[in-house]
């Protein structure tokens, strides 16, 4: 045995370990300028490569399986990934929209809180969320995280901030809106300075960061305990001027006019969005909203009335029915991945994408609980959510564990059962349990309970589909031979920011508009604090020496800058008008995303140079 181990270190030469050494630097860019039929082996090898993967190895598929072999073929699966990318993007904003949104919805009412509460905290870590994973995972680990952070927060602010004020003006918390435009100003100046400092991040930097968001909601919190605090004073103080003879009616006007605006703040009720949705679905929604002209702000609407969510509740109750009456109906219909009311009201541009999107929704509907007080009964479907009982957490466990570990004997991730093999035997005795409990005319009082089955796997699938678009994203850059950074700051950017646009939009146009906004500018706030600080905690490459070169990225500059000039714009316009969004201010977001798209092209194809200084490097 020695003499074989001798022979075979003997036959190793320099150049051999030279190759070995090479192979494990080498740059997956490097392995799309090799011939086709040396991609194949290169990509297996090449420890780049193997980190841009999550649930599907993308290179090994189209070099190894596929096996393509010309600059046309490999273009046409680039257009095919741009269509995957469009399916895990619908994928994000269904999930928010159908599971996610009304999940928050509850969760803020049962806390107490107000709209924009909800929206600076819940709304915003819902929309945020997946970046903070994606910022943890692999495909991460060397990437330029400063410039996707603000970046990403850019799209959010300039793209969903300007759609919003475009689609559904609105009147905007004033100081509460001021405060948190400082706070980003704030977070984005200090991140910056940890960045561009000498030497390394550090632990407690990351801690800092992490502690001044910790401020900020507390602050938030607090604003919210004394609006509360004021408005019981102010209603004291209204009782005592109606008991005086004669009432100062002038005091008690201008009392009540204050009164009413500070309950408005303080409201956040389940706002009826059946008109809304009856819009959307005969596709007459964007010509009602423009009615009036694109850039004409109209009137102000009135606010959507709240609906009685006990009454939704115990709707079809009545106890003379059998327990498990039209059990089997209910189930069928609840797993119907078309969706009936937009079906009858839609044209039939409106019926092909109800059926296009059908295998996705039926997979969603399989292991995701609905649990959304708009509806009847609050979403409760008896056999179905006794049956997600079982799968949801088998789905879950498997999907997070088979992550984790990322064993592939093919080109996509082979699935661990190991630890989700077990879960059905706590599962399955409590869904038979609820089963005799519980009836199909009226939901259990623990059916709120199952917001926690609906959250996790929320997440889950908001974490898959954002790290399979950044994957995407990423092998596009590559093939085309684009800049990591210019991915990012564009078609990553503007793939994450999507979700957001589409969640807040639809929040505003049911009439939360205050919600919204507040989860333009704190999910901004969120990503730039507490994401950077997790991945200065939690990724050790990031607090390495001379790591603040590719963490800052080449455009890293500009999306600082441009966040800046964002920021400030967007005090000056709120002032000016007086704390009213306009389709004015829309219009000018958007020219401001479309001047930085326009830098960062430029940057790209060297037409300008990007803001940032030359790196010097110290003669040896």
């Amino acid at each position: 045995m020695g003499a074989r181990t001798k022979r075979t270190n003997f036959n190793l030469t320099e150049l051999d370990y030279e190759f070995q050494y090479f192979i494990k630097n080498m740059s997956c860019r490097a392995v799309m300028r090799l011939p086709y039929k040396y991609r194949c082996r290169m990509a297996t090898q090449v420890s780049d490569c193997k980190r841009i993967i999550n649930f599907f190895n993308y290179f090994r598929m189209m070099y190894c399986s596929i096996h393509i072999d010309n600059k046309t073929t490999e273009v046409l699966f680039m257009f095919l990934f741009g269509f995957i990318c469009v399916a895990f993007l619908w994928l994000m904003s269904f999930n928010i929209g159908t599971y996610f949104s009304p999940v928050l919805k509850i969760i803020s009412i049962k806390l107490h809180m107000n709209e924009y509460l909800a929206g600076v905290t819940f709304l915003a870590f819902g929309n945020c969320s997946p970046e903070i994973i994606a910022n943890l995972m692999p495909v991460r680990a060397d990437a330029p995280i400063f410039t996707i952070a603000v970046g990403n927060t850019l799209a959010i602010m300039l793209l969903s901030g300007g759609t919003v004020c475009f689609l559904r003006p609105f009147r905007m918390n004033g100081h509460s809106t001021l405060r948190d435009l400082l706070f980003l100003l704030l977070g984005v100046e200090v991140l910056r300075y940890v960045m561009v400092k000498e030497g390394d991040v550090t632990l407690g930097e990351g801690i800092v960061l992490f502690s001044i968001y910790v401020v900020y909601v507390a602050i938030n919190i607090a604003d919210v305990a004394l609006l509360r605090y004021y408005i019981k004073k102010l209603r004291a103080e209204l009782d005592n001027l109606g008991s005086l003879t004669p009432p100062p009616i002038r005091e008690i006007n201008a009392k009540l006019r204050k009164l009413t605006s500070w309950e408005e703040q303080d409201d956040i009720g389940i706002k009826d969005t059946t008109k809304y949705r009856r819009s959307r679905d005969t596709g007459n929604h964007f010509s009602n909203m423009t009615s009036s002209g694109y850039f004409v702000t109209p009137l102000p609407e009135n606010r959507p009335e709240h609906i009685d969510y006990e009454t939704n509740r115990n709707r079809l109750h009545n106890p003379e029915n059998p327990r498990n009456l039209q059990l089997f109906t209910e189930f069928f219909q609840s797993l119907n991945p078309v969706d009936v009311e937009a079906w009858q009201l839609g044209g039939w541009c409106n019926r092909i994408y109800l059926i296009a999107r059908c295998p996705l929704v039926f997979a969603l509907q399989l292991f995701i609980p609905v649990v959304d007080y708009e509806k009847v009964k609050h979403g409760w479907s008896k056999l179905l959510n006794c049956t997600q009982i079982v799968t949801n957490p088998f789905v879950v466990i498997t999907l997070v564990h088979s992550g984790v570990s990322s064993v592939y004997e093919s080109w996509y991730i082979t699935l661990d059962f190991s630890v989700s093999m077990w879960s059905p035997c706590l599962t399955v005795p409590l869904a038979i349990v609820i089963f005799l409990h519980s009836r199909t005319d009226v939901p259990p009082c623990y059916h709120h309970l199952f917001i926690i089955l609906t959250f996790f796997s929320s997440m889950v699938t908001l974490w898959i589909a954002v790290t399979e678009l950044e994957v995407l994203s990423e092998i596009v850059g590559i093939v085309f031979n684009l800049s990591e950074s210019f991915m990012s700051v564009t078609f990553g950017a503007v793939s994450n920011a999507t979700p957001d646009i589409i969640a807040n939009y639809q929040l505003a146009m049911q009439g939360y508009g205050r919600m919204a906004f507040a989860a333009i500018i704190g999910g901004p706030v969120f990503a730039i604090l507490i994401s950077m600080s997790l991945a200065f905690m939690f990724n050790h490459r990031v607090r390495e020496l001379g790591a603040d070169s590719w963490v800052y990225g080449d455009l890293g500059d500009n999306c600082y800058l441009f966040l800046v000039i964002t920021i400030v714009t967007t005090v000056w316009w709120s002032v000016t008008f007086n704390f009213h969004a306009r389709r004015s201010a829309g219009v000018f977001l958007w020219l401001v995303y479309l001047q930085f798209l326009l830098y960062a092209v430029c940057v790209e194809w060297d037409l300008v140079h990007e803001f940032a200084r030359d790196q010097y490097f110290k003669p040896i």
